[in-house]
């Protein structure tokens, strides 16, 4: 049965090269027994969803017929996908609409001039087009380098996917508009960087908005006949041919090696100067929340406790799944394996909605239910810099008291998770955390304000934390400091 599978596809591979520009269609294979998955999943096909005994795929018309000819069974969900495209075009109207690169720079520009005290748009480099890759920094400080943690928030790797354009833009609106405003997100903004890159394919996109065309990759000149590479199978890590092609036609070729696109080694120089500690790179279709390894099914990936947690969590609030990355299907030289291999961001994909353009009057539903696990994810890279093998001790002492506190308590449930070995470093990053409450908390003692001791006597994990804040304050007191009775007798009781 296996062969018979593999014969299909490289007949059907065969067809592809040769009407390269036959329009495209999105159908549901179904009925498919775990080694037929296993085959179509491991070969170059564009996948866009995976269930139990089903895959929904992007192919030609000449592959769709190929597959009936070979007896299987095939539903259509949408027919002509250039002709879909045209259509979400034309019912667009203001207030809802899919942004394009114009209105997307636009906007940007203007953000920029309104918040510069926060705010800072720079343009990463050139497409292969020539259009800039535009990134916006947001932190109290934006033009330092500050020992925060730092996360990542992009958009729009593949061409057809709009709606992760809408939601960076969303995010970054809101979080923009809530300084001094929200409480939650003024203090992230004080307290930690965060880089929006809202359309990494923008010639991609432009090519599909412009031309109605169901394009997937940037638009790299391979030849006379075919165009683009793949962004997502053109990062360093693992960079090769599970779910990969190695040629032109392939709607998922990774390139000629690995960050040969100007658009991946945009992101690589950004991550390699930032050594973010957290990231969300926004896809569709499938509804889900995906995390490292890709590349190959039950890779070893030490923060898979921590993954899970944390993927989990932004599932509850977004309604999603959460999984492995294999689950929906294996790839190599994706942007999530490049960050967490080469610098252990907590890297994840979130797949919006249950298609790839959803019609305009849903984007601000899938805006609102997406939103706020960007706002989660910048606030828990702290616990993240603190609980992970790899952590930043130097992030871990320059927290802020409500981020040391969930840093300190998420240890109780991640510790036991990890090695040994492991436990022995993340307990470094604990105990620097510990210190910088203590201090934190010791301060506001002295100016009359108790609320934050009383946080952390409410909090078991803590405990190790009041004997610092009481030596801390003894230290104050034997200089000179006063403390009213009551908290004083408090304070020498701690243990």
């Amino acid at each position: 049965m296996k062969k018979a599978v593999i014969l299909v596809c490289c007949t059907i591979l065969l067809n592809t090269v040769v009407f390269a520009d036959s329009s495209k269609t999105l159908i549901r294979l179904s009925s498919l027994s775990s080694k037929e998955m296993k085959a179509f999943i491991g070969g170059e096909y564009d996948i866009a969803k995976t269930g139990k005994d089903f895959i929904e795929m992007v192919v030609s018309d000449q592959e769709h017929d190929a597959f009936l000819k070979a007896g299987r069974k095939v539903s259509t969900i949408i027919p002509n996908l250039d002709n879909y495209i045209a259509t979400i075009i034309k019912s667009q109207k203001p207030g809802a609409e899919y942004f394009t690169y114009e209105t997307m720079t636009t906007i940007l520009q203007e953000w920029a001039n309104k918040y510069q005290t926060i705010a800072k748009l720079v343009s990463l480099g050139k497409s292969w087009e020539g259009r800039d890759i535009w990134a916006m920094k947001v932190s109290d400080n934006p033009e330092l380098d500050e020992k925060e943690p730092a996360s990542l928030i992009t958009g729009a790797h593949h061409a057809r996917e709009w709606i992760s354009i809408e939601v960076s833009m969303a995010a970054l609106k809101q979080y923009l508009e809530g300084y001094g405003s929200d409480e939650r997100l003024t203090r992230l903004i004080n307290e930690r960087e965060v880089w929006f890159v809202p359309m990494v394919n923008p010639d991609g996109v432009n090519f599909a908005q412009k031309e109605f065309k169901y394009w997937r990759k940037n638009r790299r000149v391979l030849d006379d006949n075919f165009y683009g590479v793949d962004l997502n199978r053109n990062y360093g890590y693992e960079w090769g041919p599970m779910g990969a092609s190695d040629y032109y036609y392939s709607d998922v070729y990774h390139g000629p090696a690995s960050f040969s696109e100007p658009e991946t080694m945009a992101i690589k120089e950004l991550a390699d100067r930032e050594h973010f500690q957290a990231s969300i790179c926004f896809h569709s279709y499938s509804e889900l929340v995906l995390y490292p390894y890709a590349y190959k099914y039950n890779a070893p990936c030490q923060d898979t406790p921590t993954f899970k947690k944390f993927g989990e969590e932004m599932a509850n609030i977004n309604n999603y799944t959460a999984q492995n990355c294999t689950y929906l299907y294996p790839c190599s030289g994706t942007s999530d394996d490049w960050l967490y291999g080469a610098h252990k961001t907590l890297a994840f994909t979130v797949e919006l909605a249950q298609t790839f353009i959803p019609p305009v009057e849903e984007i601000q539903l899938v805006d609102k239910m997406n939103v706020p696990v960007v706002f989660y994810l910048i606030e828990h890279s702290a616990t993240y810099a603190v609980n992970s093998p790899t952590g930043n001790i130097e992030i871990a002492a320059n927290l802020d008291k409500d981020s040391a506190l969930s840093a300190i308590s998420a240890s109780v449930k991640l510790m036991p998770t990890y090695s040994e070995a492991d436990r022995i470093k993340i307990s470094r990053n604990i105990q620097a955390t510990g210190k910088r409450l203590a201090d934190l908390v010791a301060r506001d003692i002295l100016t009359g304000n108790n609320d934050s001791w009383n946080k952390v006597k409410s909090c078991s994990a803590a405990d190790f934390v009041r004997p610092m804040v009481r030596d801390r304050l003894m230290f104050e007191i034997v200089h000179g400091c006063i403390l009213s009775p009551s908290i004083m007798a408090e304070i020498l009781q701690a243990k």
